[in-house]
């Protein structure tokens, strides 16, 4: 069985994830991710006592890589809609032809415009159910919305009724 390339992450689905106490579901379904340098600075330096902040410095090298984007001139001319983070993340997953986790929706419009594949925190959360790292997508989803995570009541709905879990 082949293994997946690793996938470029942007701050919000970690960050998401670390206030959920869920970076160790990422870590079984992605096993590697790949941070543009801006993505683990804000992380790691600007939100240094934030959620994530350590466990993400921690994993650096281990299943977290660092890289540094190549194009600085196409990370410039997405500056003007987006953060330094995304900018960089778009541009990286880009660059390396993988995918991109992101969860915000201008940031996942852009990707689709470029033909960036695409996952977020909700796609990671049912391929844990898949891989038989968590029984419920609910009872993830509920801990993460808990801890902050923004959903609209469709979407939560839609992926209920998608994984069978669906409240009638």
């Amino acid at each position: 069985m082949a293994t997946k390339p690793p996938i470029v992450a942007d701050s919000s689905p970690l960050i998401s994830a670390a206030r959920a106490h869920r970076l160790c579901l990422v870590r079984k379904v992605y096993r590697t991710l790949i941070l543009p340098e801006a993505v683990y600075n804000e992380i790691v330096i600007q939100g240094r006592s934030k959620p994530g902040a350590s466990e993400i410095k921690k994993a650096k090298n281990e299943w977290i890589q660092v890289m540094t984007v190549q194009n600085r001139q196409a990370v410039q001319n997405l500056q003007v809609k987006f953060g330094i983070g995304e900018s960089e993340a778009i541009v990286l997953a880009e660059e390396l032809k993988t995918t991109l986790l992101a969860d915000e929706a201008a940031v996942i419009l852009e990707a689709r415009r470029r033909g960036i594949p695409l996952t977020s925190t909700i796609m990671m959360l049912f391929e844990a159910k898949t891989k038989g790292f968590t029984p419920s997508i609910k009872k993830e989803l509920d801990k993460f919305i808990k801890a902050g995570f923004r959903i609209d009541e469709e979407l939560y709905q839609n992926a209920l009724r998608q994984a069978g879990e669906c409240e009638l």
